[in-house]
């Protein structure tokens, strides 16, 4: 966003009539910058990879694609027809929409892989624990689009999580881990592949760690963020700078030489409320050691990502969905030009149903944690500030789970 703006935008993340409409101004404008971004790699003879790892870039990705497809039509690059996406369908599911079958030849990928980190579970300042858990997503994410293994057992440990997540008999096949798994391990591996993330910034310190875990494992990844404006803005100058530094050999891909755009980021640490999904991080295997305690087949030093992105759980998901789909609509409608722009009850409605599912922080129940994925009793749950959910496995079950793990990994060795 150019600076002659920033004195018109909101200085409240609450949502309003006013932080609505920058909101979707944000996410127009972040969409041009995709859109640009796509047709330079594409140009370039390159393979784009759109790549989503926080929860706060689903509904800029989601109104940033409505926005190209308004724009483009059938021609947008994340038209269904055009774009691979990682999971399918989705992202359709989330917005309440029919998805399309893509065509045999398409010229984007787009890959939702959760970098979530607790840091909450965090202490004195000390950030070693978030960054190695992106480094850890980097190794999978760089597993998945380049084919490089690099024998962390990162992805496996994904995959792994996955398999012990609830199955809802009611839900479609491809809301179903097994397919969810079954579609990133159909990526096509390819050397010319280019990474595009979209994500958002408050401080700056995940944009940072992702940045800097894809540079340091040989991939200059495109970063188009997000980045929170209100209350004067939190985004530290030096992760700023070393973000801009990580570009250099990639900077004539940048459209507009600035992969930042800033606005009232409303839904942010907000939970599936305004989210659409729900964050669950298994503490247990956050602690240093805690693999090579139960079996020295694993280094000490081993912390693979342990989180994984799930539906609401099922007593309260119509709820959640609704409120999220609503919050997209409102958005949509207040974008400069609308026939239709949202009316003052419909905006306060949102006000206080999206209140009342995001300001409380109550531990979730066994049963509904229990619907999501196969816990025994005794488990501990809470929810932090950002509505991640720490699932504290009973250590029976925990390191029952790492025996089995490494029960796979022998199996499935050569």
């Amino acid at each position: 966003m150019r600076s002659a703006e920033l004195a018109t935008i909101p200085e409240s993340r609450e949502i309003s009539k006013e932080t609505l409409g920058a909101y979707i101004e944000g996410c127009e404008s972040l969409a041009v910058k995709l859109d640009t971004a796509i047709e330079k790699v594409i140009a370039a003879g390159k393979r784009p990879v759109v790549l989503i790892p926080s929860r706060g870039a689903i509904p800029i990705f989601l109104l940033a694609r409505k926005f190209l497809t308004e724009l483009r039509g059938e021609e947008s690059f994340l038209n269904e027809k055009r774009a691979n996406y990682y999971p399918p369908r989705v992202f359709n599911y989330l917005e309440g929409e029919e998805a399309q079958t893509p065509d045999a030849a398409t010229d984007v990928d787009v890959i939702l892989y959760p970098f979530t980190a607790d840091v909450s579970l965090e202490t004195n300042g000390d950030e070693t624990l978030a960054r190695e858990l992106r480094n850890s997503c980097t190794r999978s994410v760089m597993q998945i689009v380049k084919g490089i293994d690099y024998k962390q057992h990162d992805l496996e440990w994904y995959r792994f999580l996955m398999g012990k997540l609830s199955e809802n008999p009611h839900d479609p096949n491809y809301l179903k881990a097994k397919n969810i798994l079954a579609s990133l391990d159909s990526f096509n591996p390819t050397e010319d592949s280019q990474i595009i993330v979209i994500d958002t910034v408050i401080s700056g310190r995940a944009a940072t760690d992702i940045t800097t875990a894809f540079k340091t494992l040989g991939h200059t990844v495109l970063p188009l963020l997000a980045v929170d404006s209100t209350k004067g803005g939190k985004f530290d100058k030096r992760r700023r700078w070393g973000i801009e530094e990580t570009l250099r050999p990639i900077w004539d891909l940048t459209p507009e030489g600035e992969p930042f755009e800033e606005f009232p980021l409303i839904s942010e640490d907000k939970g599936a409320a305004l989210l659409g999904v729900t964050a669950l991080n298994f503490i247990n295997f956050n602690e240093v050691g805690a693999f090579n305690r139960v079996t020295q087949r694993f280094p000490f030093d081993l912390r693979p990502q342990s989180c994984v992105w799930v539906l609401p759980p099922v007593p309260v998901r119509d709820m959640y969905l609704h409120n999220f789909r609503n919050f997209l609509d409102l958005a949509w409608r207040s974008r400069n030009g609308s026939q239709n722009p949202p009316s003052d009850e419909e905006i306060r409605e949102l006000q206080e149903t999206s209140r009342s599912m995001t300001t409380t922080h109550v531990a979730p129940t066994f049963a509904e944690v229990s619907s999501q994925v196969q816990i025994e009793k005794g488990a501990e749950f809470k929810e932090t500030a950002s509505h991640i959910v720490s699932v504290k496995l009973t250590e029976k079950q925990a390191s029952g789970w790492i025996k089995e793990f490494a029960s796979t990994l022998t199996h499935s060795a050569p």
